[in-house]
């Protein structure tokens, strides 16, 4: 499945600032970064819901949201950019 993931963590406390960077980081283990709070990629059925239980643990509920938009065929995908043209898959060999 391809999934697109978009999240906000409250950072004016201290506690959301340290959380930012830890949900930054478990996105990164399963997609590509494309842009501040914004990731996308292929996942399996399985990594996609233990990348949603890790990031479940990290986020503070009352404070932040995270979503995931599951695309279950990555051809139904029309991407469309406007200014730079920005592959985040490019540099994979």
């Amino acid at each position: 499945m391809y999934i697109v993931v978009v999240y906000d963590i409250k950072t004016e406390s201290d506690g959301g600032k340290k959380r930012l960077p830890k949900v930054m980081k478990k996105c990164r283990q399963y997609l590509h970064h494309i842009q501040k709070s914004v990731f996308e990629g292929e996942i399996t059925e399985a990594k996609y819901m233990k990348l949603k239980l890790e990031v479940e643990k990290l986020i503070d509920k009352d404070e932040d949201y995270v979503v995931f938009y599951k695309i279950e065929n990555k051809n139904n995908v029309n991407r469309e950019n406007i200014g730079l043209n920005f592959d985040p898959t490019s540099n994979i060999l």
